[in-house]
């Protein structure tokens, strides 16, 4: 008897646990304030307002919907309705991340850095997750906010510089990150700086080339925000010395191979903030089994904002030569050091 009374009573027990243990499981599966919900297609917002932040690192084109209180099964990855909680709203956004299109403003800005983005509604932010290039840089989804999420915004934060878009009207607020928005990387073409008098005697003749890309006024530069008040002057400077020769003038002559260069750029007397490499073949000297010596850097000078213009750009250059051939008893050492220098507009 007493069996019976207690496995009715665990019975009981039981039949009062299961409506709850359920809803348990319902209130589990339902989504939170921060939650993401991926939605179908990656571009299934791109009706709504518009607005796109220049980054160090390449562009990101926002599109917000207005604010939804449910999402069907035809707007969501997981081919499931999804509705916003209690007190709770879901905001469409799609995004897509486009990296600068050539390596020249790329090199220049010289960072790995990611933005931290945060969606802003009302009194509350949330984090976000930033596009990644690898995955094609295009995203879809609903974020969960509380309230009625009709004032959202997306604060994205580059190395401690914020901007901010305003989802409701696609408004944009650059911040110190203005001066972004005024480069072009398409524009930056490649000019010849080898038509001065680098080397200035009429016995000697050089195979000498240089090229100039740039400049580039930027808040951003390697790797770093400038200061207030100044902005960053970034320009890249290749030059290449294949042989040089001199002569007597009388049938006799020398060639020679350089073997090291350095080179000093400055502009009104002040050095770059900083020099960077290229780092690829056209920054070797020499280079092995060729008669070359390639000099190619990023230099990121600090310019007033006011008077960013500065110029010309003055580039000391000193190569260490080591003889190949002479003829006709050409007196000629076997190392010799040449001096060039050349002032570049830099500014067209």
């Amino acid at each position: 008897m007493w069996g019976m009374r207690a496995r009715a009573a665990i019975g009981s027990i039981l039949l009062v646990l299961m409506p709850l243990l359920a809803a348990c499981g319902d209130d589990q599966d339902q989504p939170k304030a921060g939650d993401i919900i991926r939605a179908r297609l990656d571009n299934q917002f791109k009706k709504g307002h518009e607005s796109e932040v220049v980054l160090p690192t390449g562009k990101l084109l926002i599109h917000a919907g207005t604010p939804v209180d449910s999402a069907s099964a035809d707007e969501t990855r997981t081919r499931e309705k999804v509705d916003a909680p209690s007190g709770a709203v879901l905001v469409p956004i799609s995004w897509q991340y486009d990296p600068w299109r050539s390596n020249k403003v790329d090199a220049i800005f010289d960072t790995d850095g990611t933005p931290i983005v945060d969606l802003v509604s009302g009194d509350d932010d949330y984090r976000l997750t930033p596009p990644q290039s690898e995955d094609d840089g295009a995203e879809s989804f609903y974020v969960v906010v509380e309230g009625d999420g009709k004032d959202p915004a997306l604060e994205i934060t580059f190395d401690g510089v914020k901007q901010t878009v305003d989802l409701r009207t696609g408004d944009r607020d650059e911040g110190d990150a203005a001066g972004l928005y005024d480069i072009v990387d398409e524009k930056l073409d490649k000019k010849p700086c080898d038509q001065g008098k680098w080397f200035d005697t009429k016995t000697a003749a050089a195979e000498f080339t240089c090229s100039l890309t740039g400049p580039v006024l930027t808040p951003y530069a390697a790797g770093k925000w400038a200061p207030s008040g100044s902005l960053w002057l970034a320009v890249t400077v290749a030059t290449n010395m294949r042989v040089y020769q001199e002569t007597d003038l009388l049938g006799a002559g020398a060639r020679y191979l350089a073997a090291d260069v350095k080179i000093k750029p400055t502009i009104d007397g002040e050095a770059p903030h900083r020099i960077l490499s290229t780092e690829d073949d056209a920054d070797v000297c020499p280079v092995t089994s060729q008669a070359d010596c390639g000099w190619s850097k990023q230099l990121v000078f600090e310019v007033p904002a006011d008077d960013a213009e500065q110029g010309p750009l003055d580039l000391a250059a000193s190569y260490h030569m080591s003889l190949a051939t002479a003829w006709n008893g050409y007196d000629a050492p076997k190392i010799k050091k040449i001096k060039a220098e050349e002032k570049l507009k830099i500014w067209k």
